[in-house]
C-alpha cells in the first residue's frame, strides 16, 4: 500500500538516511496517533524497503490514572501485528526527585534510556520516535520566546545517533486521518490539555491564533524555517568543531584555550567553541546559554571568572582555563 502520505515519509528517509539497506529499526510506542501511525506507516514502507522492524518499546511512567491502560492497548497492538514489545515501568517522580530534575526532563531521560536498552536486546541499528511537523512547529516556537540562538531554533533534528524521526514532514492531522482511513484506533493522552504546560498553550491557543492571523495553516512554514535554521547551524557547528580541536588543549586540571586566538573568532563559533568546552568540562551536567554567557563575559573581560557545571573558569597568564572539579571522596 502506498500513498503520497507514504511517499512523503519514504523521501524523509531517504533524504536523511534515516534506515539504510539492512537497518533493523525498533519503534518507540506510546499509544498516541503519531507513534501508532508511525509503527503502521513504517510496516508498510518496510514490505517493500531495504528496512526491517525489530520491534516496539512502551514506558510506563505512572504518571497518570490511565498508563495501565495505555500499556495494556501497547502489548495488545504488538501482539495484533506481530512484533515483539519491551515494556519499562518507572516510578517518573521518584526518579526526578532523586536526580533534581523536571517531571518533564525525566520522563524523556528515562525515555530514551529504555529505548536505547530495548534496541540492544531487539537487536536494532535505529529507534524511530513519532515527532511530527506539529512537534517541529511547537518546538521552534518555544526555543523563539526563551531567546534561544540558531542551535536550539533548528528545532527537532531527523536523526541524532540511533534516534530517527521519519515523521517529521507530516502533520499530526494527516496521520490521524491516514488511521481513521484503516479503522484504527489510538490513545489520547488526557495531560495534553492542560493549558498550564508551555507546549499546550503553544499547540492549543498560539499556534490557531498564528494561523487566522495569516488566514491559513502556519506549522508547515515554521517546520520549514526550522529546516533552514538547522542547516545554517550544522555548518558553524562542524567549523566551531573543528577549531575547538585546534584551540583546546587539556591540562591536569581541565582545559586551556589561548585567549587572543578565542576572541580572533567571529561570535557566533566563539559561543560554540566555548559551549563545546563547557560541556567537556560538564562531566554530563546540563550547560545552558546562561553558562555560554558567562564564560563570554570572562572572555571579554567584563568577570573575573564564572562558575560553570562541573568547573571554575577563569582566565591565567592569556589562557581560559576551566578547571574541572573534584569528585567528593565517598
Amino acid at each position: 500500500m502506498t500513498s503520497g502520505l507514504h511517499q512523503r515519509v519514504r523521501r524523509t528517509i531517504e533524504r536523511h538516511g534515516l534506515a539504510p539497506p539492512g537497518t533493523r529499526v525498533l519503534i518507540g510506542l506510546s499509544g498516541g496517533s503519531d507513534s501508532v501511525a508511525l509503527l503502521f506507516l513504517l510496516r508498510e514502507l518496510a514490505e517493500n524497503g531495504n528496512f526491517a522492524l525489530a520491534g516496539l518499546a512502551h514506558v510506563n511512567h505512572r504518571l497518570r490514572p490511565t498508563a495501565d491502560r495505555d500499556e495494556a492497548f501497547c502489548r495488545d497492538l504488538a501482539a495484533r501485528v506481530g512484533l515483539r514489545i519491551v515494556v519499562h515501568i518507572e516510578d517518573v517522580k521518584g526518579y526526578a526527585r532523586g536526580r533534581n530534575l523536571s517531571i518533564e526532563d525525566a520522563a524523556r531521560r528515562i525515555r530514551y534510556d529504555v529505548m536505547e536498552q530495548a534496541a540492544g536486546a531487539l537487536g536494532a541499528d535505529r529507534i524511530a520516535v513519532g515527532h511530527t511537523q506539529d512537534d517541529q512547529a511547537e518546538t521552534f516556537l518555544l526555543k523563539l520566546i526563551r531567546g534561544a540562538g540558531l542551535t536550539g531554533l533548528a528545532g527537532i533534528h531527523p536523526r541524532r545517533g540511533r534516534i530517527i524521526r521519519p515523521l517529521l514532514d507530516v502533520s499530526r492531522a494527516d496521520l490521524r486521518s491516514y488511521l481513521a482511513g484503516r479503522g484504527e484506533r489510538w490513545i489520547d493522552d488526557e495531560s495534553n490539555d492542560d493549558l498550564d504546560n508551555p507546549r499546550n498553550r503553544i499547540r492549543h491557543v498560539v499556534l490557531p491564533e498564528l494561523d487566522c492571523a495569516a488566514n491559513g495553516a502556519t506549522r508547515p512554514a515554521i517546520a520549514r524555517a526550522a529546516g533552514l535554521v538547522r542547516e545554517d547551524a550544522e555548518w558553524l557547528d562542524e567549523l566551531a568543531g573543528r577549531r575547538y580541536v585546534e584551540l583546546a588543549a587539556e591540562t591536569p586540571d581541565g582545559l586551556a584555550i589561548d585567549t587572543a586566538a578565542l576572541l580572533a573568532e567571529p561570535p557566533p563559533l566563539r559561543r560554540r567553541i566555548l559551549l563545546r568546552a563547557l560541556r567537556a568540562a560538564a562531566g554530563g551536567r546540563e550547560v545552558g546559554l546562561d553558562h555560554v554567557e558567562a564564560a563570554m563575559a570572562a572572555l571579554g573581560g567584563t568577570a573575573g571568572g564564572a562558575d560553570i557545571p562541573g568547573a571554575r573558569l577563569e582566565l591565567r597568564r592569556g589562557k581560559l582555563v576551566l578547571i574541572q572539579q573534584k569528585a567528593a571522596p565517598k
